[in-house]
């Protein structure tokens, strides 16, 4: 598995959610445990990036989850034509580990 960062759990959140998925769908394709399933489902919904039917627990995206979608696949096919090292936004995540790492 690729770098765990809150952007890409976003992500794939949000992909996993496109046609409808209950939590337990989205806690598998996001590689979470309940718990941070539940929080992340929590602020997803609180920022209208996901809608919950009621009466079955599906999780859908929202129009404003679509957009931020199509917004980082844009960002990943920029950062493509930067440097092919950057073809994916998990990557972006482990190159910014480097720069995060105390210095001796």
């Amino acid at each position: 598995m690729k770098h765990h960062n809150g952007l890409n759990i976003i992500r794939r959140m949000l992909e996993s959610a496109r046609q409808g998925a209950t939590k337990s769908r989205i806690m598998h394709d996001a590689y979470l445990s309940s718990e941070k399933t539940s929080v992340y489902l929590k602020l997803l919904q609180e920022n209208k990036l996901l809608r919950c039917e009621l009466g079955n627990r599906v999780y859908h995206t929202t129009e404003k989850g679509f957009q931020l979608l199509d917004e980082s696949n844009e960002l990943n096919e920029f950062l493509y034509k930067v440097d092919p090292i950057f073809s994916d936004l998990d990557s972006l995540g482990e190159f910014s580990d480097q720069f995060n790492e105390p210095r001796e």
